[in-house]
């Protein structure tokens, strides 16, 4: 008994000091990359070869080890814009004569931005993407879902645990 009295003691006498941390992001083991990320103004680069072809844009490169050669081959990458409206769309998105569209491969991807009738664009400026890396066991599970739309395609992956 008096053991017992002397354990409830010590785990009562315990407080917690200092101010309680920030709340983490939700997380889930089946989204990869599903965080925002902001490319800054000065991180476009001019090219006129765009994915191998002749063109004017401006291009930003990110590895990404979570789109390996499995999900190359199998599964998808989608990769979403936000507008200051705070609405998300998916690439390629044309907006007032202008082009937001990426390609993908094992190891990374690029982000394209262009005017639509091939002339030269203005530096796109400070933006806001996503990529969701969705490997092909959970396109597999879910073969009906429009990973176009951002609501659907992350009430999706949010669930597939």
């Amino acid at each position: 008994m008096l053991m017992f009295v002397g354990c409830i003691s010590i785990f009562n006498s315990c407080r917690k000091d200092g101010p309680v941390g920030p709340q983490g992001p939700a997380g889930n083991a089946n989204v990869m990359g599903e965080y925002p990320f902001t490319v800054n103004a000065g991180s476009w680069t001019f090219t006129t070869n765009i994915a191998g072809n002749t063109g004017n844009a401006y291009v930003v490169s990110y590895n990404d080890a979570n789109i390996t050669s499995s999900v190359a081959n199998h599964g998808l990458v989608v990769m979403y814009i936000q507008y200051a409206d705070g609405t998300w769309k998916s690439l390629p998105d044309i907006f007032a004569g202008t082009s937001f569209s990426f390609n993908f491969s094992a190891g990374g991807f690029d982000i394209y931005y262009t005017n639509v009738d091939g002339t030269t664009p203005s530096s796109p400026g400070t933006q806001v993407f996503r990529a969701v890396v969705i490997p092909s066991s959970i396109r597999q599970i879910h073969p009906n879902t429009n990973w176009n739309n951002y609501n659907e395609a992350m009430t999706v992956m949010h669930s597939a645990n």
